[in-house]
């Protein structure tokens, strides 16, 4: 049996075996990309001789490996270069940004979380009734709009019918914290509204299979109600699969975001990496792809950690 520091720790080498081999690929996959910076930054005008000088200059002509290896070491440090296009360091960008997509993401889960687990508790007490069915029915049909068509959706009906909502409004928090959480809640709805049904519809699965376990019906053979049952017995018992699912509901929010950024017109992630790839501004490409990976690997991490805190099968490497 493996102790919990042990299995901490295990964890700790895979998330950093994981994230370096994100690096390299991130790195890779846009070193190879046609294309040269220097040919970019000086453009088309610029005769041999100056890319040339440019190209040594920004150390493009150098091997690749030793690209890498810099690059790396750079970002161990919280430096990825200079952005070609913006002359400005691509972290400071990046961080600039990140209060946009990450409040989005944060507001989109908290909402994701307040609606899909009782609609699954309320649907798994009674599957099969009409409540079960008609909610079911709501989740596919939410599910099946593209982020982008809801987001248009109510753009026009919160701007032109209701009159309460500007795209493109953006207050930072620094500035108002109040105006900053109503200028992303409409963006954080989109986002959450298809996330709602996929997570409701992996909830009320989780909750139906414990329903039926021999737990359960002890419990109810000893005179417990279904709501106790389901307070005391099943919501704690899925809560391995509850943290699993909340973990790739983020991550995939996280990935919504950027979609929905570019529809309401708001300065995050997404606009940055659009501008990133129509100027071939490669260093701030990667860059953000990297940032990207990186929360979703830490998030991965995390859900490993948390489960096996809560289930000591995984702890001790056994199957569930």
């Amino acid at each position: 049996m493996r102790s919990a520091a042990g299995t901490i720790l295990i964890k700790i080498c895979e998330f950093a075996l994981t994230a370096l081999l994100v690096s390299f690929f991130t790195f890779i996959a846009f070193s190879v990309i046609p294309g040269d910076p220097a040919r970019v930054m000086l453009g088309t005008d610029a005769s041999e001789e100056q890319v040339e000088n440019l190209r040594a200059e920004l150390g493009v002509d150098r091997p690749l490996s030793v690209r890498y290896l810099d690059w790396l070491g750079g970002a161990l440090k919280g430096d990825l270069g200079d952005s070609l296009s913006f002359r400005t360091p691509v972290n400071e960008l990046i961080k600039s940004r990140l209060p946009v997509t990450l409040g989005m993401s944060l507001m989109a889960l908290i909402i994701v979380l307040i609606v899909a687990f009782p609609m699954a508790a309320v649907c798994a007490s009674r599957p099969g009734s009409l409540t079960d069915r008609i909610v079911s029915a709501f989740g596919h049909v939410l599910f099946a709009v593209p982020a982008f068509a809801l987001s248009m959706l109510l753009i026009l009906l919160f701007t032109k019918a209701f009159g309460i909502y500007t795209a493109g409004r953006y207050t930072a928090p620094s500035d108002d914290a109040g105006k900053y959480i109503a200028s992303l809640l409409l963006p954080s709805v989109c986002i959450a509204l298809p996330k709602i049904a996929m997570t409701f519809k992996f909830l009320r699965a989780s909750m139906i299979e414990f329903s039926a376990s021999d737990f359960a019906r002890t419990a109810k053979s000893h005179g417990l109600t279904d709501l106790k049952i389901l307070l005391t017995h099943i919501i704690p018992n899925s809560a391995v699969s509850s943290v699993t699912v909340i973990s790739l509901v983020l991550s995939d929010i996280m990935g919504g975001s950027l979609i929905v950024e570019q529809v309401f017109n708001l300065p995050g992630l997404g606009r940055l990496l659009l501008s990133a790839i129509s100027r071939r501004d490669f260093p701030l490409l990667s860059g953000i792809v990297f940032y990207l990976a990186l929360i979703t690997v830490i998030l991965y991490f995390l859900s490993d950690v948390i489960n096996a805190a809560i289930d000591p099968r995984i702890r001790d490497g056994r199957s569930l």
